[in-house]
């Protein structure tokens, strides 16, 4: 199974916010979205990611500074690993899991067309290879059946 296909069926929506707004401004917006990674911009192209573990760093860097002073661009994640639509869920599980980060964009032609969680991954995983075993379940059983016939 691929990316694409995942990102079909799954949440493949994210949110982003701009890099000169403040770590207060993006704990509210994740708040309000309900979730735990947002896409960093600037104007109309991706810079980073900021998550909840740049929020935990945020506080170690800058301990002595209060959130609404401190700039989503100081404490984000620039470095993005991304996945492509063709790339298979299980590479993209394998990339999640070498860099230990928990949200992939994804990728096509320069922008960011969708945001898999590390559960979504799994949760597709598990749901084709259930599949699978049920069928295995139900070839062997008529294999059963036509051994006794």
């Amino acid at each position: 199974m691929k990316v694409k296909d995942c990102l079909e069926e799954c949440a493949s929506h994210f949110h982003t916010i701009e890099q000169d707004q403040t770590v207060e401004q993006a704990l509210r917006l994740m708040s309000g979205y309900n979730v735990s990674a947002l896409v960093v911009m600037k104007k109309d192209a991706s810079q980073g990611i900021f998550t909840e573990r740049d929020l935990v760093r945020c506080h170690i860097i800058f301990s002595d500074k209060d959130i609404k002073d401190i700039l989503v661009k100081e404490v984000m994640t620039s470095k993005l690993i991304v996945a492509e639509p063709e790339d298979t869920i299980e590479d993209a599980m394998g990339m999640m899991i070498k860099a230990k980060i928990r949200h992939l964009p994804v990728v096509l032609d320069g922008q960011i067309k969708g945001m898999l969680s590390l559960e979504d991954l799994v949760k597709k995983h598990v749901s084709v290879l259930n599949k699978e075993l049920h069928y295995l379940k139900d070839y062997i059983s008529d294999l059963q059946d036509a051994a006794y016939d």
